[in-house]
């Protein structure tokens, strides 16, 4: 790889009624402001884009801001992250991937490929049981959905905001278009869920749901951290100690 090294973060400048958005890579912003085009046109809270630049070579883009509690965690809170996340799925895209470049012909070969790159970070930094438990998912029968739908994909607490009018989506820099489960998959496990309950809320939703299928994106998203944390700048051993350790844990 060529040119200046990755800056380890993006940067946040907040502003009495916006925020300015500096990103670590190019792909982040691109992404980011598709989504937010999307959500837009649909009319799903959302951050607006009020402008779009460089600085010191890094992309950027001025948000509006919003306000309101973060979703915290449990069941009360991921029944409004899920009712949101039901009307983002209902958009589509043309293919499956990162929203700038949809490009992989199918969801499971853009999954495989997912997992074949954190297979090989994990072995390069001695997770070899992570990186085997990667390979043979990779190398098992994956989910081929029809459509891709558009995801959140990093649904954590702090990415939505509530309030009594509604919840409203934060960071979209990791959306993608692909199988609305995985976006199911990675709720539960960022805000507290036992599977058991997030299939209660699914049902009551009346949104179709496979516990398989769950359970493969439930390590899909753990392999995912585990990797961003032995490879961040500097690694974050506390966090993927405790990826490690949910990925070998058998939730009921």
């Amino acid at each position: 790889m060529s040119g200046a090294a990755i800056p380890p973060t993006n940067r946040l400048l907040r502003l009495p009624g916006a925020v300015i958005k500096i990103y670590r890579e190019p792909w982040r912003a691109q992404t980011e402001s598709a989504a937010l085009q999307r959500l837009a046109e649909a009319r799903i809270p959302a951050p607006a884009v009020l402008g779009a630049g460089r600085i010191r070579g890094r992309q950027l883009l001025l948000l509006r801001r919003l306000h309101g509690p973060a979703a915290g965690s449990g069941e009360a809170a991921a029944r409004c992250v899920v009712t949101y996340l039901q009307a983002v799925h209902e958009l589509t895209g043309p293919g499956f991937g990162r929203l700038h470049a949809p490009a992989a012909a199918s969801w499971g070969e853009y999954l495989r490929e997912r997992l074949l790159s954190y297979q090989g970070a994990l072995a390069r930094h001695g997770l070899h049981e992570a990186a085997d438990t990667a390979e043979a998912l990779a190398h098992s029968p994956l989910p081929e959905p029809a459509t891709p739908h558009l995801l959140h994909n990093d649904p954590e607490p702090g990415n939505f905001l509530l309030s009594p009018t509604g919840t409203a989506g934060l960071d979209w820099e990791l959306a993608i278009y692909g199988d609305p489960a995985l976006d199911h998959a990675r709720t539960a496990h960022a805000l507290g869920l036992r599977p058991a309950r997030l299939i209660r809320i699914l049902a009551d939703h009346g949104i179709p749901h496979s516990e398989e299928t769950l359970a493969a994106y439930r390590s899909v998203h753990l392999l995912g951290r585990l990797m961003s944390a032995v490879t961040a700048t500097p690694p974050d051993p506390a966090a993927a100690q405790r990826h490690a350790r949910d990925l070998t844990t058998n939730t009921t």
